[in-house]
């Protein structure tokens, strides 16, 4: 029925913090600003379409929260990402990247609302 994801929606109550995050911290672009309730973000590689809708209220960590997975295409292991968001104060589920295959590792971080992105990278 459904061959591709279109973009992704994340809920956040302040988008411009929440912009300066997925930006900053991420790396995605902004290919749209719509003022202060309506972002659209990109990967580098345009691959990755997000929108933020400020002005709402994610669910409350623990309960029904939303979990993201984004798969990084990049030469940089999981090791090295994990310790580099964390050095730039980006708050982690884990205490470390865990194994699931040969080759890839995966670990989720919180964003400003509290909103899960579970990452997955290479060994």
């Amino acid at each position: 029925m459904f061959d591709s994801i279109s973009s992704l929606a994340v809920h956040v109550t302040d988008k411009e913090r929440a912009q300066r995050f997925y930006v900053e911290k991420l790396g995605f672009e902004v290919e749209y600003d719509l003022g202060p309730e309506l972002s659209f973000l990109k990967s580098k590689n345009g691959q990755i379409h997000i929108y933020l809708e400020g002005g709402k209220q994610p669910p409350a960590a623990g309960g029904d929260c939303c979990r993201l997975g984004f798969y990084l295409r990049t030469a940089e292991p999981a090791k090295g990402l994990f310790e580099r968001l964390r050095g730039a104060g980006v708050r982690m589920v884990e205490d470390a990247p865990e194994q699931v295959d040969d080759d890839t590792a995966c670990f989720g971080l919180y964003d400003p609302d509290g909103n899960i992105v579970e990452v997955s990278a290479p060994l």
